[in-house]
């Protein structure tokens, strides 16, 4: 008989769990698989068709060779690990996912179908914020290995199936994506006072089309004007850190020149005093993990 799931406290949830929990629908055309990327604040799990998984484990025959093509997810379950008081905190939270895809549209976002779902299996109610996303194929976009324009073009050649005759076509697109996506941070932190969760790896998607994707959709933190440093629900500066990204684009794949005397938002976040205080931070945050 299985044993009831705290789905909120299991840091890890296989795919044969998820299936038992009571709000799955048992289905013999998916499978549920555990995916590597899964983070502090949601269960993550990738929704494969049963047949690609079959083959990628038993193979198939293509002009006479045995291959075994990894499946392909064809969306991403979300589980968050957040407990909320009430719907209504639920509801703020979806509210700051609409503000995200109002400033940056559905071309910079993963797109996701976010819903409510009741869960029992622990002899009481509990309610659990899901979605399911769509699953965003590339390379991650990592701010902190950005050194000079030149890094698109690493990741281009990074990418499996490259076509070296579209290179420039596609350093030229990619940076162009970022410059919008800069753009609409701007604007969202300008007329909401928020900005999104920029600093995780793997939260910044570039695909082989040159499109960049934002994949972290839930953690959208307010911006703290006050000499104190905020952290979010688990304790991290995302908010400085975000905004450090956010010129580290900037500066390294569009090469704009910044100067903190000229721009306000980065006087006042990226000043030396600060940082190094948002530094002691991070450094006590990854020890504590």
């Amino acid at each position: 008989m299985n044993q009831p799931i705290d789905i909120r406290d299991q840091a890890h949830l296989s795919g044969s769990e998820v299936k038992n929990l009571n709000f799955i629908k048992a289905s013999k055309a998916l499978v549920f698989r555990k995916y590597y990327r899964s983070g502090l604040r949601s269960h993550i799990f990738e929704v494969l068709l049963a047949r690609d998984v079959l083959k990628e484990t038993q193979g198939e025959i293509s002009d006479g060779i045995r291959m075994f093509p990894r499946a392909r997810p064809i969306k991403m379950f979300r589980i968050l690990r957040n407990r909320f008081k009430n719907k209504e905190a639920i509801f703020q939270e979806i509210k700051k996912y609409n503000i995200l895809l109002k400033f940056l549209g559905p071309d910079l976002i993963a797109l996701s179908e976010e819903f409510l779902a009741d869960y029992t299996g622990m002899g009481k109610n509990q309610i659990l914020l899901c979605g399911l996303q769509e699953y965003v194929e590339g390379q991650i976009l990592d701010p902190w290995r950005l050194f000079g324009d030149h890094s698109l073009t690493e990741l281009f050649v990074s990418m499996p199936q490259k076509n070296m005759a579209n290179h420039q076509r596609w350093v030229e697109k990619a940076k162009k994506n970022v410059e919008i996506f800069v753009q609409g941070i701007r604007r969202m932190i300008t007329l909401t006072g928020y900005i999104p969760d920029l600093a995780g790896i793997g939260n910044l998607i570039l695909t082989p089309g040159g499109d960049l994707k934002l994949v972290d959709i839930n953690n959208i933190v307010e911006l703290n004007t006050k000499d104190t440093i905020s952290l979010d629900d688990k304790g991290y500066p995302s908010c400085d850190v975000s905004i450090e990204v956010l010129s580290i684009l900037e500066r390294e794949v569009l090469q704009q020149d910044i100067t903190l005397e000229e721009d306000p938002l980065y006087r006042f976040f990226l000043a030396p005093k600060r940082r190094e205080r948002v530094k002691k931070i991070e450094r006590e945050f990854y020890a504590n993990l």
